[in-house]
């Protein structure tokens, strides 16, 4: 991917990262080796679970405009979201690895403007609880054909606020 490639060409290459990159950005190296072994008790203190709208603004293209999202981080460690501008559901993971610390990771199918599946976008992210109704990601997502190669790679930073119910209201 060149510089100065467009939205219409990023997606017409069946990109379709965003969403993905959304759920905002790839873990990164320096997250601690222990975030795996995050414990039911850290998990349960971590005010994550509930619904919230992310903005997401990918730091590899400056040029490319910040996108909108939806995630819905579930108490049992389940994650769904979606993005505004490729319409594709994603699935995954997160888990606390402390008190207001969690990590992410995320997959969504790379469909083209055909309708065929060319592959994956994998995100592993890197999350903070600010307070109970914000939230902040980065890390990484990288597209994948369907033989497994990496096509591109791209950082992002997302932001996030709550909306719905929160966890005080979850039934806990």
């Amino acid at each position: 991917m060149g510089e100065g490639m467009g939205r219409r060409e990023l997606f017409g290459r069946g990109g379709r990262l965003v969403p993905a990159v959304g759920a905002a950005a790839l873990l990164p190296a320096a997250l601690a080796p222990d975030a795996a072994a995050a414990d039911t008790e850290t998990r349960v203190r971590i005010p994550l679970p509930g619904t919230w709208a992310v903005t997401v603004t990918i730091t590899d293209l400056p040029d490319f405009p910040p996108e909108p999202g939806l995630f819905a981080f579930g108490a049992d460690g389940l994650l769904t979201g979606t993005g505004g501008a490729s319409k594709i559901v994603g699935f995954g993971t997160w888990t606390a690895t402390g008190a207001a610390t969690f990590a992410v990771d995320y997959r969504h199918y790379v469909i083209s403007d055909d309708g065929k599946v060319t592959g994956t976008v994998r995100v592993k992210q890197a999350g903070t609880l600010l307070s109970p109704d914000k939230l902040t990601m980065t890390g990484e997502a990288a597209q994948v054909d369907n033989d497994g190669n990496v096509i591109v790679t791209l950082h992002a930073s997302s932001k996030g606020e709550r909306y719905g119910f929160g966890p005080a209201d979850l039934g806990r």
